[in-house]
């Protein structure tokens, strides 16, 4: 899990009452803070990718804000912001758009030159896949990094597991290396031999879904392997047994199962925040065999949300390849048993192949909800990843806020459409899961604050500028100051007796030219202001001076500010190169 600590360091130099004032009368007053956060946010604002491809499959470019209907479990929604984004990185925003970037006088050059432009993560599930599928897929990036890597791109290998790993590099011979270490790392192994041979999919449905012809399957193979060959009384006790141990274990399986899948998807949501932190285009690359998430659907969900908000594109490649089922099990993975009769066998050999295909579920779904391609069912996996390693050329956000949106989380299904559609097919987020009431709002809150230093978007519901000076302290030093002013005229305040109440949080994050976190300051400052002192800041606005001592190079800076009382929020980036 990240954690990062913001250490409060700033000065503010608006009028404040003086230090002996007794704390009842005082207006203003300021608390620094230094406290490790996690990542972690929902908030109310869905965000949805969509592509538009013609009949061949290209991406349509060229559309705008009223060529989308936007539907919410079948009710139509305001579209309350639009945005295109293209694979070269430009983005062009509609006036109702995400919010259009600003920079300081040549920061984006600055940027340009110096940084690298394109960042693309593999992320290999080690935990689901077995020698055959990690030595196609690690060949076919072997070939396909050959190929591939510029001196504009970064790339960093991650694993589910999490025991091999390589952070971003341009460096050949270490990422060629490092696909060379992996290795099968399973958390739960099946039993050889076992009987009954009951598949993960088989204990869903047994478990979950309570299906007689799976108890029976289970069940059928159970009497055969344990019982029928015992005498008359002992055999009529393991019958009568064996209903309950099938389900036990099938709960088993079940619950070990899930515990392992949360671990894969926990370690994707890891690669998520770590390659949202970097600058350019970003892409993550998830190869894995499948795995069912009948009890981990909101985890998806937040994970795309988040990768949907930080503009991470996840492309999903079935390591499996061409698979065939073939009576009694996969060619890769034959079953133990098959039941004595022949309407179970058949029924087995179906339950089989309906694991396998919603298996696919999670990896397809990942690549639909956040603008990415799917391979699967194919052993040329060179060709898979050139398609998975090609980003569309054009894409829309589309941002609404669900009117009414009750805290139950409950999931909404999402549907996207052209009001001409002219042939076209749309690709676009399937669906999303409501926040549930949070009993800590502080901690909410802290989550926001975090969620938005780490993305990219410029957030624009309070007014504030940020500008950014600096020079040098010594040989090796430059002190950087970040002032961030916020016209409070537009901030909304809460009023009790003779006072105007609200709490300010001021959020400062340096990152380096690889994206990577550098130091962090946090202050919050709690308004107690009487009415003559509102309309006085209210005119002249207020400011706060944040300074860091690094060493030269480029930085990116992340500014966040945010009022407690309508949990109104802004974020804005700036990049500034500090010289030798």
């Amino acid at each position: 899990m990240l954690f990062l600590a913001l250490v409060a360091a700033a000065n503010w130099k608006a009028a404040q009452a003086p230090t002996s004032q007794n704390a009842e009368d005082r207006e203003v007053a300021t608390e620094e803070i230094q406290a490790p956060f996690e990542l972690q946010v929902q908030r109310n604002v869905v965000l949805v990718r969509a592509i538009v491809r013609d009949s061949k499959g290209r991406p349509i470019p060229g559309l705008r804000k009223e060529n989308f209907r936007l539907f919410d479990n079948g009710k139509p929604q305001e579209i309350d912001q639009f945005a295109v984004e293209s694979s070269g990185g430009t983005q062009t925003n509609t006036p109702q758009a995400l919010g259009q970037e600003e920079t300081e006088i040549g920061s984006k050059r600055a940027l340009s030159d110096a940084t690298p432009r394109n960042y693309q993560a593999l992320y290999f599930d080690d935990v689901h896949m077995n020698f055959e599928d990690i030595a196609h897929v690690r060949d076919a990036s072997d070939r396909y990094l050959a190929a591939k890597l510029t001196a504009a791109d970064r790339v960093g290998i991650f694993t589910s597991s999490g025991q091999t790993t390589l952070d971003f590099t341009d460096d050949r011979n270490l990422l060629h290396d490092t696909l060379f270490k992996l290795v099968p790392r399973p958390i739960y192994s099946r039993e050889p031999n076992a009987c009954p041979d009951i598949m993960e999919y088989q204990a869903h449905m047994i478990v979950d879904q309570r299906d007689p012809d799976a108890m029976a399957i289970a069940t059928n193979e159970y009497d055969h392997c344990n019982c029928d060959l015992l005498p008359p009384p002992a055999r009529a006790v393991c019958y009568a047994q064996a209903p309950q141990i099938v389900l036990q274990e099938s709960t088993k399986l079940v619950n070990s199962r899930e515990a392992q899948d949360e671990v894969v998807l926990r370690g994707l949501e890891q690669v998520v925040r770590r390659t949202a932190l970097l600058p350019g285009q970003r892409s993550i690359i998830f190869l894995s065999p499948g795995f069912l998430l009948f009890h981990l659907e909101a985890l998806i969900s937040e994970i795309t949300g988040r990768a949907l908000r930080s503009k991470v594109i996840v492309s999903t490649l079935d390591a499996r390849g061409l698979y065939v089922l073939i009576p009694g099990g996969a060619a890769a993975e034959p079953t133990v048993v098959i039941p004595t009769s022949g309407a179970l066998a058949g029924r087995k050999n179906q339950l089989i192949q309906d694991g396998y295909s919603v298996a696919e579920d999670v990896l397809s779904g990942l690549a639909a909800d956040t603008g990415g391609l799917f391979f699967h069912n194919s052993n040329d996996f060179d060709l898979g990843f050139r398609q998975v390693g090609t980003i569309s050329e054009v894409s829309y956000v589309l941002a609404f806020t669900p009117l009414n949106l009750k805290p139950d989380g409950q999931f909404h299904k999402l549907k996207v459409s052209l009001v001409n559609a002219n042939g076209f097919t749309v690709q676009a987020r399937r669906g999303y899961f409501a926040p549930k009431a949070s009993e800590n709002a502080a901690a909410r809150a802290s989550e926001e604050i975090v969620d938005a230093a780490f993305s990219q978007d410029q957030l624009s519901e309070l007014p504030i500028d940020v500008r950014t000076q600096f020079y040098k302290i010594n040989e090796s030093d430059v002190r950087l100051a970040v002032v961030t002013h916020l016209d409070l005229g537009a901030v909304r305040f809460l009023k009790e007796q003779d006072r105007n109440l609200n709490d300010l949080t001021f959020v400062t994050v340096l990152f380096d030219r690889d994206g990577k976190y550098v130091v962090g300051r946090e202050k919050k400052v709690s308004f107690r202001l009487r009415d003559a002192t509102l309309a006085r800041l209210t005119q002249s606005g207020m400011s706060i001076k944040v300074e860091f001592d690094v060493k030269p190079g480029t930085y990116m800076v992340r500014q966040i500010v945010r009022e407690s009382q309508a949990g109104r929020l802004s974020g804005l980036t700036r990049t500034v190169e500090l010289p030798q």
